[in-house]
């Protein structure tokens, strides 16, 4: 797959899903609604062609594949933070340009 076509957006309600056990709890966590959650869920599972949960009443479960991909994503999303944070830390030198005639 190309990374222009990666569903961070699906993937980051996911990873919150996963992590909650629960798509209200992502919901609320990412500041949408329930149903946006279950939609991009519902969207990554056709695009992986693997349910990723198991829907019960009042909470869902991770499959084995949903597992998987849930530790794969966090590590990843993890890595993603420990680099902005070190891109924020580095110390930034303005430049300045100086435009003079010939």
């Amino acid at each position: 797959m190309k990374r222009g076509r990666l569903p961070l957006t699906a993937l980051r309600s996911f990873e919150a899903a996963g992590r909650h056990g629960s798509f209200s709890k992502a919901a609320e966590e990412l500041f949408v609604s329930q149903a946006a959650i279950s939609r991009q869920i519902r969207d990554l599972e056709a695009l992986t062609g693997t349910p990723l949960f198991e829907r019960l009443h009042r909470k869902v479960v991770l499959t084995e594949s949903g597992s998987q991909l849930l530790q794969q994503v966090s590590e990843s999303f993890d890595a993603i933070d420990r680099a902005l944070d070190r891109a924020m830390a580095a110390p930034h030198r303005p430049m300045v340009k100086v435009s003079v005639e010939p």
